[in-house]
């Protein structure tokens, strides 16, 4: 009997030659699998900044990795643009093109200036349908909301905090931080160290380039948030009464006329000074880096205690397809998961920005080890957002110029904040009259 009806024309057994075309199918199949795969997948930019101490970038590139391993039809590519001054003029250079950034994380004072170029996404909605009001802490929320509507989530919001060196307090016999504006001068008197007329040490450092973040704070301690949501109050007595205590540290020897802010970090590190007003989100860097004790303190208080939120929230582009602010929804609701904010803040010093990060066992051993984490979160209590005004950006310039002048002696307190407070308001104005 012959054997041809078993054997295809190429003499293989008819069995095998089924088994040959089912793989060849399987094969052809997975390839057809992985194009759709590959069509289906949404990519995204995510434009960030660095703005404290420490090697931030390697942290977000790690987080970045993780999440488009656990969500295969997403790719997020991480762009660092620089500081928050530079990450907002590059996001407002590309929305000018057409061409935004799926997401990006400016500074939450940047709400006004990107509503007015309507260039978010509300996402009201998305968080009503999920746990983000019942979560998120209140005070982290406000800064990302305009007329009751939220555009963003807060991702690392911080407050300035007063460094200590401990080591060198204990040295000097003085036992507790100070508490007040008057112990803070006198606290930084005895600290500050010359030798023969050279400067070999000084008592406080307030953190320059984001010093007018820390001016606010001032003004917060005296009772007064020197803006509202179409003029800033940079000539009111209570800020003047600010400015005028820096002048005074300033003359009585204990703070530099000016610094910067990586520089200041880097001076309190290497000993040069023996306080510093820097970011909650410099702790970790601070703390690992310095040979000494660190230790973290409410900024003293005038008639009150105060501060000022900085950092920023991510937010989301308007004008892109459904898809992508869907896949920038996800992205961002993983970015401020429980999980993902407890370990940010652990590896950072910023603030979670959930209740619930707080709670996870690894954060509440963190904060038995290193209690100083949790200073932020309790000063934030008495803290609010930063200047949240239409042309914030050159609002800050002419209050950053008007308290460097005033430093150098260059012009008077009053003189210098009535200055900036008419720049601030014909800016504002000018905006709002454009915005219609």
């Amino acid at each position: 009997m012959s054997n041809k009806s078993t054997q295809d024309r190429g003499g293989l057994p008819a069995t095998r030659r089924a088994l040959v075309a089912g793989a060849a199918a399987t094969v052809a199949s997975a390839a057809l699998l992985r194009g759709a795969r590959a069509q289906a997948r949404t990519k995204l930019q995510f434009m960030y900044p660095v703005g404290v101490s420490g090697d931030i970038n390697k942290l977000v590139a790690g987080m970045i990795a993780k999440f488009n391993a656990a969500h295969p039809t997403i790719e997020v590519e991480a762009v660092y643009a620089g500081n928050y001054d530079n990450t907002e003029q590059k996001v407002i250079t590309a929305l000018g093109v057409g061409e935004p950034p799926a997401t990006w994380l400016p500074i939450n004072s940047a709400l006004q200036a990107f509503l007015g170029l309507d260039a978010l996404a509300d996402v009201t909605a998305k968080a009503k349908a999920d746990d983000v009001y019942q979560d998120f802490i209140p005070g982290f929320l406000e800064t990302c909301v305009s007329d009751g509507k939220l555009y963003g989530l807060p991702f690392q919001p911080s407050t300035p905090v007063l460094y200590l060196n401990r080591t060198a307090m204990k040295a000097a016999g003085i036992a507790k931080a100070p508490e007040t504006w008057t112990e803070l001068l006198d606290v930084a008197k005895a600290l500050t160290i010359r030798e023969k007329g050279e400067l070999k040490r000084w008592g406080l450092t307030i953190g320059g380039g984001w010093h007018d973040w820390i001016f606010e704070c001032y003004c917060r301690q005296n009772e007064l948030v020197p803006w509202t949501k179409d003029k800033v109050l940079f000539d009111n007595p209570a800020a003047l009464d600010a400015l005028e205590f820096w002048v005074k540290m300033e003359q009585a020897g204990v703070m530099p006329k000016a610094s910067t802010w990586e520089g200041s970090a880097n001076d309190f590190m290497a000993g040069r000074t023996a306080m510093l007003y820097h970011s909650t989100g410099s702790l970790t860097n601070l703390r690992k880096s310095s040979s000494f004790e660190v230790d973290v303190a409410f900024m003293p208080k005038n008639k009150a205690f105060g501060a000022c939120q900085g950092g920023g929230p991510i937010m989301i582009a308007k004008k892109q397809s459904d898809a992508a602010i869907e896949a920038s929804w996800t992205f961002a609701r993983w970015m401020t998961s429980t999980e993902v904010q407890s370990q940010w803040g652990r590896d950072t010093g910023y603030l979670a920005v959930r209740k619930s990060s707080w709670e996870t066992p690894e954060m509440k051993a963190y904060l038995k080890e290193v209690p100083q984490a949790k200073v932020a979160l309790d000063q934030s209590a008495y803290a609010g957002a930063f200047l949240q005004v239409p042309g914030y950006h050159k609002v800050r310039e002419y209050l950053k110029s008007a308290l460097d002048r005033t430093l150098a002696g260059e012009i008077k307190p009053d003189a210098a904040l009535k200055e900036a407070n008419a720049a601030s308001n014909r800016e504002i104005q000018r905006l709002l009259r454009r915005r219609g």
